[in-house]
């Protein structure tokens, strides 16, 4: 039997680039984090580079998200095998989530600066997974505290972003991925991480 903590919910900047490129002006303007409209700067721009940039020599991608910049406790989350990310559009005011890192290494992770010149100015970050288990939704996943609810996508009696991420149980998981395949129908990475959490036989005792 595993502890609950299959995965976390992790809030990131938004960008109007789907996370491939610099973040707009007016994306920095309009940023929730205090922090990025005075640097001027995010360092999520990146997280959903993987299809257009170099991997790391040991074939994975990273991203970031603030809220790792104080690390999940190595007890609560030795179990984690997939972050998902959520972002507040500014334009729309709706908070959704957009992908996700399926199998990641949770820690401190460097770029090489040689791999590419965007990686001279993003030169680090917090969460690796290989681009064959990374995926950004084309129909993101509307959320809020009622949804997150009703729907079962956080534990029962949490809100979003309570201690900056939210862990999730095996249940919260697989309601987030039947979800996102449920508005994302094509998608085959997506498909295929939803049976690999379906079919792994440790999942069946889930606490």
């Amino acid at each position: 039997m595993i502890k609950k903590n299959i995965g976390i919910l992790a809030s990131m900047s938004w960008n109007s680039n789907n996370w491939a490129s610099t973040a707009s002006k007016e994306d920095i303007e309009n940023s929730n984090y205090d922090y990025v409209k005075e640097k001027g700067e995010m360092h999520e721009d990146l997280n959903f580079a993987h299809e257009s940039l170099p991997t790391e020599d040991n074939g994975k991608f990273i991203a970031y998200t603030p809220m790792f910049n104080t690390y999940p406790s190595k007890e609560e989350s030795k179990y984690v095998e997939i972050v998902f990310f959520r972002s507040l559009n500014h334009r729309t005011k709706q908070n959704c989530i957009m992908g996700f890192y399926a199998l990641p290494e949770i820690a401190a992770h460097k770029r090489t600066k040689s791999k590419h010149k965007l990686y001279e100015a993003y030169d680090y970050g917090n969460v690796a997974s290989l681009p064959e288990n990374i995926v950004l939704f084309k129909n993101p996943i509307l959320i809020s505290n009622e949804i997150i609810a009703k729907e079962n996508f956080v534990p029962k009696g949490k809100k979003l972003g309570q201690q900056g991420f939210n862990y999730l149980a095996y249940d919260n998981t697989l309601r987030i991925l039947d979800k996102a395949t449920e508005l994302n129908p094509t998608d085959v990475k997506l498909k295929k991480i939803k049976f690999y959490f379906l079919s792994e036989k440790k999942y069946k005792n889930a606490i």
